[in-house]
């Protein structure tokens, strides 16, 4: 197998010349007569090292010690020298840059057998033979890299292996150390850059720079080839975007340097506006460029940072932006401009000192704008500075629907505790400029019962308490709200109010108040304030209207009692039914009254009624109250007598009363009824009445009482008229002719006989009537009336039987009579303006 050893570098030094010449003249003598002469080689090598030992040095002692030393010469040709190429072993690599076949290394001014650094390494150290590359095999010959042919003596007596030591001559050829020629097929080994510097730099330009600095780079150019470099050095700065030609930097330096020596040049620039485009410095040399690369900063304004707000529309839209003075350069005064969505919207002069920096804020109105995107812009125009960003506007519709309300608690309600509310208030979504005011409203049912501002940031909701006392005009509550303007949350209370009778007189007399105790229990969520109304079914059945109202106040989990009294009458029904209200619940209660009954009811006289009637019968209180009824006789279909009669509880009483005989003999039913009381009325009876036995006697005895004291009455009125007219004879007799009326008007009322006259005044005024009625013994009725418009007055006046005449005289109304007969009904008399009217009903 075979391997790719790195390659050897070639050196040589003026230090060598002493041994130059040396090997040269040996190598002359051994080509002349080179058998007799080896003692003479010996010699000359000897007196070469001691030449070395003596301070020139020698190359075997070079290869020994390894020693680094610069290059005092690079003049291979013009000294003729020799330099030894010892083969290296192992493998190199950096074959990406040397290449695999390298056989030689080059370190410093020594040439050996191993390894050297890259940058030590000239750029094309390979031995080649024809062209082609020289390689160490695995058995450590030197052999052709394509085709393994082995390198060798040219007279094929020795293979080269990698214990040879070989030199190169003035020309270039590789040989043995002792002269040996050495081929491949005949043709020489050469090493072709034996006489080229090759140069390797270092570009220094420490630290950052800013247009209006001065600008200073050292370049360390060290000579890694045998030759000579003498070229004009030239320093550039470049734009890699090429969009700046390239700068000159400083002056170009010309340099002439032998291998293996150091050259340090320094390239100044005073850094202009524009030169912050250049990017790289390029060092030119033997046609060759290096770079490295380079910052330069702006000198200018620069736009470090912008930040805006995400209003809502109608709301300011904020922007801040951070400005650096950047650079040397004298600025003077700057622009900065605010745009959005292109259009330039402020302007504003700044300066700023060199390295401070400011932020400047800005704040546009975003009323007029439609769009839910707008593009803002801050700008530095004479640094050609512009940073750009999308701010998103929130519509006021979409801001408000993205705010929202959460009760997170379970408030109880009370009248005797405060109500509270808990509730978070969110915002979906990003907040817009970080934080925003949530207008809040604490409703109770459709009351407001406060409002608020509450402030909501991105990323958490706020939690808000509501709170608030009820009152009699806040409840029942139906519902608390908290209301934004998008979304609200309700929480509804439930109304389970029952109202029922848990204490009731089941039994009531009149006797005894009627009373009864209702519950109303509040097992809903709201409390109430509630009228509780107690009512009768029969208001006549009680004192006053029959109903009692109270304000009942309850909270939720509670119960309160209340009691009701009424007072029965003696009309009242036989039952009540009680029925307790509210607006939300009811309940009813029936209380019986005592039944009366009767029993035995006998009817006394029947059989001669002219002395009178007798109807009685037992009453019996059977229930568990005392009580007082009112017990009805009825004779036939007539009611002819009605009682009162108190029973305590369980007591009976017989019960009884006189009554009227029928006009007429016959059949008539009786009974006796407890009206209150349903079913209560006795069995129906009957019995044959006689009344055929009356006389005129009786009928007269009948009327005697009442005719008597009318009698009495009429001679006191006469007296009395008497008294007050003795001095006035004319109106005495008037008013004992009226006297006289009135006394027949009252007989006829108790025993009958003729009719009434009505008078009417039709006059459109009062006026004063004088009332006459005559029979034939005289003027039996007179009055004097005063009648107001419309006024209409009766007198039941007129004589039994008989003709008898009726006048009627009125102050400025011609007076007028009529003569009527016996037996007549009514008579009617109209005073009227063209007349007086008299005539028969």
């Amino acid at each position: 197998m075979r391997t790719n050893p790195p390659p050897h570098s070639l050196v040589s030094s003026d230090r060598y010349a002493a041994i130059g010449d040396c090997l040269r003249s040996k190598r002359h003598d051994l080509r002349a007569v080179r058998s007799s002469l080896a003692i003479g080689v010996l010699l000359s090598v000897v007196l070469c090292g001691l030449l070395l030992t003596a301070g020139i040095g020698t190359a075997a002692g070079a290869e020994t010690d390894n020693t680094t030393d610069d290059f005092e010469s690079g003049e291979l040709l013009e000294i003729e020298n020799q330099t030894n190429v010892p083969l290296a072993t192992g493998s190199f690599d950096d074959t990406g840059y040397y290449g695999h076949d390298a056989v030689v290394t080059f370190d410093g001014d020594i040439v050996r057998g191993e390894n050297a650094a890259g940058d030590e390494t000239p750029k094309d150290p390979t031995i080649t033979v024809n062209g082609e590359d020289l390689m160490v095999a695995d058995d450590g010959t030197v052999e052709t890299i394509t085709d393994g042919r082995h390198v060798t003596t040219s007279d094929g007596n020795k293979t080269v292996t990698i214990d040879d030591n070989l030199v190169v001559t003035d020309d270039g050829i590789v040989e043995l150390a002792d002269g040996t020629s050495l081929e491949v097929d005949g043709a020489s080994i050469e090493y072709s850059a034996y006489d080229q510097g090759i140069p390797s730099t270092n570009v220094s330009a420490d630290g950052d720079y800013s247009e209006g600095e001065q600008l200073s780079v050292t370049v360390d150019i060290t000579n890694v080839g045998y030759g000579n470099i003498r070229d004009e050095v030239e320093l550039y700065g470049v734009d890699t975007d090429g969009n700046v030609e390239d700068r000159l930097i400083g002056e170009p330096e010309f340099i002439n340097e032998s291998g293996g020596n150091t050259t340090s040049l320094t390239f100044e620039r005073e850094l202009v506006a524009g030169d912050h485009q250049i990017d790289e410095l390029r060092l030119d040399i033997l046609s060759e460029q290096f770079t490295t690369p380079i910052n330069i900063t702006k000198s200018e304004i620069a736009i470090t940072n912008v930040e805006t707000n995400d209003p809502v529309a109608g709301e300011p839209l904020t922007v801040a932006a951070d400005l650096e003075r950047r650079g040397a350069l004298d600025l003077g005064d700057r622009t900065v401009t605010l745009s959005v969505d292109g259009t330039e919207v402020e302007s504003r002069s700044i300066t700023l000192a060199q390295g401070a920096s400011t932020t400047e804020e800005f704040s546009y109105d975003t009323g007029d704008i439609n769009a839910s995107e707008v593009d803002i812009a801050v700008a530095v125009p004479e640094d050609s500075n512009t940073e750009r960003k999308a701010v998103t506007v929130v519509s006021k519709d979409a801001h408000n629907e993205r705010m929202s309300a959460t009760v997170i608690n379970e408030p109880t309600a009370s009248l005797s505790e405060e109500l509270e509310v808990v509730a978070n208030i969110d915002y979906d979504g990003t907040v817009p400029g970080g934080e925003t005011v949530v207008p809040t409203t604490f409703r109770i049912g459709d009351s407001v019962e406060g409002e608020r501002n509450v402030t909501v940031e991105d990323g958490a909701p706020t939690e808000a308490t509501f709170s608030t006392y009820l009152d009699s005009g806040s409840v029942p509550l139906t519902s608390v709200t908290v209301e934004t303007p998008g979304q609200s949350d309700t929480l509804e209370f439930e109304r389970n109010l029952s109202t029922k009778f848990t204490d009731v007189d089941e039994s009531f007399g009149s006797e005894e108040s009627l009373d009864a105790v209702v519950t109303v229990e509040n097992d809903g969520e709201t409390p109430e304030v509630v009228e509780l109304t107690v009512a009768v079914d029969d208001p006549d059945g009680v004192a006053d209207d029959g109903s009692e109202t109270v304000m009942v106040t309850v909270n939720p989990g509670e119960s309160v009692e209340k009691g009701f009294s009424f007072e029965p009458t003696e009309d009242a029904p036989s039952e009540i039914e009680l029925t307790a209200e509210t607006d939300v619940s009811s309940d009813t209660a029936v209380a019986i009254r005592p039944a009366f009954t009767v029993e035995d009811v006998k009817l006394e006289g029947a059989d001669n009624a002219n002395s009178g009637l007798t109807m009685s019968g037992n009453v019996t209180n059977t229930g568990e109250r005392a009580d007082t009824q009112s017990v009805q006789f009825n004779l036939g279909d007539e009611l002819v007598a009605e009682e009162s009669v108190t029973l305590a509880a369980g007591e009976s009483k017989t019960v009884e009363t006189s009554i009227e005989p029928p006009a007429e003999n016959g059949e008539y039913s009786y009974n006796m009824t407890a009206l209150n009381v349903s079913g209560a009325e006795s069995a129906q009876k009957s019995a044959q009445i006689n009344v055929s036995g009356k006389s005129i006697l009786d009928r007269v005895t009948s009327l005697g009482l009442p005719l008597a004291l009318l009698a009495v009455l009429a001679l006191l009125a006469i007296a009395a008229v008497a008294l007050k007219y003795r001095d006035d004879p004319e109106a005495l007799q008037a008013q004992l002719l009226t006297a006289k009326s009135r006394v027949q008007n009252a007989v006829q009322g108790v025993v009958g006989g003729g009719g009434s006259v009505i008078v009417e005044n039709g006059l459109p005024r009062d006026s004063t009537v004088r009332l006459q009625i005559k029979d034939e013994s005289g003027v039996v009725f007179q009055e004097d009336l005063q009648l107001a418009d419309g006024e209409q007055r009766e007198f039941p006046s007129l004589p039994g039987d008989g003709q008898f005449e009726v006048g009627v005289g009125v102050d400025d109304v011609a007076s007028h009579s009529e003569v009527f007969q016996g037996a007549t009904s009514d008579i009617g008399v109209v005073l009227q303006p063209d007349g007086i009217r008299i005539g028969e009903l």
